[in-house]
């Protein structure tokens, strides 16, 4: 792409995606009116669960549209001095209350380093790795976030002990659309997106499993000569 043609796509996406919040604003709001003065029971739960899908329907788009910027290049990473509490503080907030109510302990095990990082985008591939974690974690489980710094790269792990993840999925679990259980919720985008953000920040993301736990590991490098070419391969 081209500065024109990056401009010229970035104004298209950002059209697309004005165009598609009306009429989803537009369904909640009918969705809620309808809830509101309904007094049927099984109505209400209908209706419930009708803004459960418009809530999956806005997130895919707007993570679909996030996606584009991100591959067309019509959004820019902004690197800057930030500290692994903050990132983590951030990625974590919008779960926290969710995982209040699933009785699942946090554990936060993090050193003080500094990151050069896009803090934006960072949050929202560390979020969706959490936010994995959360869904794979049973009621009462144990979430473990935890930092490593060497001179080569810093490194943070997620650690769940939910169902693990199986040999045959492991080699898959980072391509689009890719589901480890065909009876979850899950669209198969966000781990996808969290890989292509962190190897977009000279860095590379490993998943290990044994029996039901779960560990992804984020490396950031240092210095870009420590990534290898395999390790920056897209999957899509």
């Amino acid at each position: 792409y081209n500065i024109k043609e990056k401009e010229y796509l970035k104004e298209t996406l950002s059209d697309i995606s004005h165009q598609i919040k009306t009429p989803i604003t537009s369904m909640y709001i009918i969705n809620d009116i309808l809830l509101e003065k309904e007094k049927d029971k099984s109505k209400k739960e209908f209706l419930m669960k009708n803004r459960t899908q418009l809530e999956r329907i806005e997130w895919l788009v707007v993570t679909l549209l996030k996606m584009s910027r991100l591959e067309s290049g019509s959004d820019k990473l902004v690197i800057k001095e930030y500290s692994i509490q903050e990132l983590v503080e951030k990625a974590l907030e919008p779960l926290r209350i969710s995982m209040e109510l699933k009785e699942q302990n946090i554990i936060i095990n993090i050193t003080g380093v500094k990151l050069l990082i896009d803090l934006e985008w960072t949050v929202e591939s560390l979020s969706n790795i959490i936010k994995n974690a959360y869904e794979h974690t049973p009621k009462g489980g144990t979430i473990e976030i935890a930092s490593l710094d060497t001179p080569i790269y810093t490194e943070l792990s997620i650690k769940d002990n939910g169902c693990g993840i199986s040999k045959k999925d492991l080699p898959h679990i980072f391509e689009r659309f890719y589901k480890t259980n065909t009876k979850s919720d899950s669209i198969g985008i966000g781990l996808n997106m969290s890989f292509k953000i962190v190897t977009l920040q000279n860095g590379i993301i490993e998943v290990q499993t044994s029996g039901d736990k779960t560990t992804f590991i984020i490396k950031l490098f240092k210095n870009d000569k420590f990534v290898t070419k395999k390790s920056l391969e897209s999957n899509n």
